[in-house]
This record gives structure tokens, sequence and C-alpha cells, in this order.
């Protein structure tokens, strides 16, 4: 898949692990990263910017699709080093700044639980540059706004092309579209709402945030995935 979104202007990093991150070639010499991975990710992004040519000069722009730490880890750090633009959506902004303490914003027993993770891990806090809200624009990039896992949950939209959903949706090991567990997720009904608003969007690529991207007549799938999620 790396070599196959290369290509057309969007890589794929590999070899992160736990969760995807991904470049948007925006111009020849202007990239835009989208999430970071986790804490330990910055080092292979730098890598694998160096493998393709590049700096973290040639980073314009960092967008989180949220802010959990397996999204947002490698955020500041990057942004050290490139001195690119930290964008996230102005709902989640305050967990990336500290401002909110909590690792994540979920129910009853869950959200204890993630409480308690989060007191023991150590995630450096950084203030994001943009503030994002729905239909905002970061170069040839549009944000949709859709919440459910996280109340600042966005999806990026390259009209047309890519989708990169985050954990707004992933797919498990058979390439099969699934929703993200109800367990790490803030709200089960925004959630399905939200990927009702995308299934209205046209794109070739989806690139989620867990799972392997789906290459090639992605939009027709995510309709066929709502369509059966109402059966």
């Amino acid at each position: 898949m790396e070599n196959q979104t290369a290509n057309q202007g969007v890589h794929q990093i590999p070899n992160l692990g736990f969760s995807n991150a991904y470049l948007v070639e925006a111009t020849p010499d202007s990239l835009i990263l989208i999430d970071t991975g986790t804490s330990s990710a910055g080092p292979k992004i730098v890598s694998y910017l160096e493998k393709i040519g590049k700096k973290p000069g040639n980073i314009s722009h960092i967008i989180l699709t949220h802010a959990d730490a397996d999204h947002s880890g490698s955020a500041a750090m990057l942004k050290r080093l490139s001195s690119a633009k930290l964008a996230i959506h102005e709902l989640d902004a305050p967990r990336i700044s500290g401002e909110n303490k909590k690792i994540k914003e979920t129910n009853g027993l869950s959200g204890a639980i993630l409480t308690l993770v989060g007191s023991l891990m150590k995630v450096e806090r950084v203030k994001p540059d943009l503030l994002l809200k729905d239909r905002d624009s970061v170069g040839p990039l549009t944000i949709v706004h859709t919440p459910g896992h996280t109340d600042g949950s966005i999806c990026i939209y390259k009209p047309c092309h890519a989708l990169f959903v985050g954990d707004t949706l992933r797919t498990d090991g058979s390439g099969e579209l699934k929703l993200p567990s109800s367990f790490m997720s803030r709200n089960m009904d925004e959630l399905r709402t939200s990927v009702e608003k995308i299934s209205k969007l046209e794109f070739s690529m989806l690139l989620p945030g867990h799972g392997k991207p789906i290459a090639e007549d992605a939009s027709h799938k995510v309709r066929e995935f709502v369509a059966n999620s109402h059966r």
C-alpha cells in the first residue's frame, strides 16, 4: 500500500506498529502529516522522510484526527523538529494542550480505567496552532467533523481521492470495515451518524488509523457498510 498510495501523492508511513500515520504531498516541497503515532513513532517518521528525500522542515502542517495518545504521541517532538503548524479540532484541543487532564472522554467503568491508565502514561503536551471546525481547509484537504469516538474526532478529505478516517472507522485482518470499540469510544450513536455523514462523500481510498487502507472503490464500500448496519 505504501508504494501504491505514494504514487498518488499519499504515503502510508511504514512500520509504526499499532496505529497509522500518513503524508500528503500538498506541493512538491510541502507535506502534510496526518497523525503522529505513539510517542515512539517520531524517529520512524523522520527516517521515512529521509528515505523519500525529504526533511522534517518539509512538513507544513501536522493534522491530528483526534487527541488519543496513539495518534498524537509524537506531535510535540515532530512540531519542534519541523516548525509545522499543529492542527486539531477545537473540541479535542484541550487534551493535547493539557488543559483537560483526562486521557480519554468516556463514560462509566471504561472512563475510570482510562483515567487510571492516563495517570501512568507520559505524553508530552503541546499547544495547537490551528483549532479546526467542520468544513475548514488545510491546503488541499477539507476537515469533516465526525464526533463519536471522541467529541473532536475528524476525518480529512482529499476530494474525490482519499478520506483519512482516524478512528471513525477501521479495518480488520481481512480488510473489512468495522466500527471502533464501544469501550474506547465516547458515543456510539454519534459515531454511527458520523459514518453516515462520510458515506455521502466520494473517494477512491480510505485510510484508517488502525488496519489496512482500502485502495479502491472505498466510498462504495462505506455505503455498503452503512446499508448493512441498518438491516
